[in-house]
């Protein structure tokens, strides 16, 4: 039977943890509902004066939307307690001189939306494209038929242009029907898969999840923070999923706990490859 994060933390995590890292989706909440345990855990964690954050690959909800729908559900957070992968824009945008372009945007980026807060400019109008310097990849419900054709065409125009995928996820817990969702990061390759048939290969940056820039951006941020940096060996990533929330935590340097309340069962984690082996495995938070 395995143990509770928070019990693990009681236990003997105090000295070795600084900061804690909660993926949301599946580990804190499923289909918009808080897992067991979540309210205690955020509880006990303010109780210990332990500082925490929500590290998502929702980039559709802004942080105050992502605060407001567990607050509502009795979870004491705020929209400071949330980092997303669409807070990465911003330092991408700086890295490769984008501010003030025109992006083509596929879903939602959040309200306040993460490109314009980046600097960017946005269009959801395929008659549009053209004028764009690139395209992102947000998440939530769309004109699939629409947007995917009209992005499909402008990387055959425009094979070297930004592809931007905020959450390279193939699928989560859908907040729509039972079941999972198919995610951006599918939706994304499937486009890309297409135009290698076309003859057009293209490049995907990924921003979310267990990709590097999204750390790097992390570290920026906890700096700002809280004025100096917290080693990454004592930030614990608590998350659900072996392939974003435990691969990146292991490339990055992080302590990497898997909770088995999301889409990883305990035999999935038992076969995982080195990189994706988790530190530690709980049964939730």
């Amino acid at each position: 039977m395995f143990e509770t994060f928070s019990e693990f933390f009681l236990r003997e995590g105090r000295e070795k943890i600084d900061l804690v890292l909660f993926d949301v989706d599946g580990t804190l909440s499923c289909g918009g509902v808080p897992l067991p345990g979540t309210k205690k855990t955020v509880e006990m964690l303010k109780q210990e004066n332990v500082p925490f954050l929500l590290l998502t690959n929702d980039c559709c909800s802004s942080h105050r939307q992502k605060a407001e729908a567990l607050i509502k559900a009795g979870v004491p957070v705020s929209g400071d307690n949330v980092f997303s992968c669409g807070d990465v824009l911003k330092l991408w945008a700086k890295k490769n001189n984008y501010n003030g372009e025109l992006f083509f945007v596929c879903g939602l980026l959040g309200d306040p939306c993460y490109a314009k807060a980046a600097g960017m400019r946005t269009t959801s109008d395929p008659a549009l494209i053209d004028k764009c310097s690139g395209v992102i990849f947000g998440e939530g419900q769309y004109d699939w038929y629409y947007h995917l054709n009209a992005v499909f065409n402008f990387f055959l125009k425009n094979p070297h242009a930004p592809f931007l995928v905020l959450n390279p996820d193939s699928y989560w817990p859908s907040l729509y029907f039972k079941g999972l969702g198919l995610g951006t990061g599918a939706q994304a390759r499937f486009i890309q898969s297409a135009l290698h048939d076309a003859g057009k290969d293209t490049q995907i940056e990924y921003l979310g999840k267990p990709y590097p820039l999204l750390y790097e951006s992390l570290k920026v941020e906890l700096y700002e923070r809280f004025g100096k940096e917290i080693p990454f060996s004592r930030v614990a990533m608590v998350g659900d999923s072996l392939a974003s929330d435990i691969r990146g935590a292991k490339a990055n340097g992080l302590l990497a706990y898997l909770v088995l309340s999301g889409i990883t069962t305990s035999e999935l984690a038992a076969a995982a490859p080195a990189d994706r082996k988790p530190d530690m495995i709980f049964s939730g938070v």
